[in-house]
């Protein structure tokens, strides 16, 4: 192998890609867990950066305190994203993923406990940021690699799209929760159920890509 060497790939060329294929030869159930995925972790991460500096607020933080808040999710989500992908890289996928969302989970609601010090809160909040946010670019590669070439825009775009509307009701049904004068607790342990979630989804995929791999190798 030298400097000119070229890899090529053989796949047959196809013409428009229609959600449609997503369904077929077996990646229906793949499609379906990698768009709750995007859509779990993407309700948190705009429900946390929505709301997270008004909720600290609304607890008698200081406006310096709340956008110190804000910001910390943010920082341990910019580190989460640079820390990642080199570890996925050694470890794969689902090995960091999986106790990534349950660390998040827990992060999220140690952040709605009364008496919490600011201390711990800006730790709870870096934790939730570099997982729910520096977890995203790893869902994002990790959805790519189940689709073949002709597939992989279409696949990672309806999947990004699904979480999308997760972006949108993220903001709009924590807004109503606080409306309804749910309690700090209350809140954030309904907000940390999605990240479970995810992790329970994560364990399904692999499961899935399992199951999978067996069948095609028999």
């Amino acid at each position: 192998m030298t400097a000119s060497t070229h890899f090529t790939l053989r796949e047959s060329r196809q013409g428009a890609v229609p959600v449609v294929e997503l369904f077929r030869e077996g990646r229906a159930r793949t499609t379906l867990l990698l768009w709750m995925i995007n859509f779990m972790n993407l309700f948190n991460l705009y429900f946390l950066s929505n709301w997270l500096p008004t909720i600290a607020k609304s607890v008698g933080a200081s406006t310096s305190t709340a956008v110190l808040v804000g910001t910390t999710l943010q920082v341990g989500g910019v580190v989460g994203t640079l820390f990642m992908g080199p570890i996925i890289d050694r470890i794969g996928f689902f090995k960091v993923l999986v106790p990534t969302f349950l660390v998040a989970a827990i992060a999220i609601f140690t952040i709605g406990q009364p008496g919490l010090s600011l201390a711990m809160l800006l730790v709870a909040v870096s934790i939730t940021g570099f997982c729910i946010i520096g977890g995203q670019p790893a869902v994002n590669a990790m959805a790519a690699t189940y689709y073949p070439t002709a597939l992989r825009s279409t696949g990672v775009g309806w999947s990004l799209g699904v979480g999308r509307v997760g972006s949108i009701l993220g903001p709009v049904i924590g807004g109503e929760l606080i409306r309804l004068n749910w309690s700090t607790t209350d809140l954030f342990l309904a907000v940390s159920v999605p990240a479970a979630i995810s992790a329970v989804v994560l364990i399904l995929l692999a499961w899935e890509t399992r199951v999978t791999l067996k069948a095609r190798i028999a």
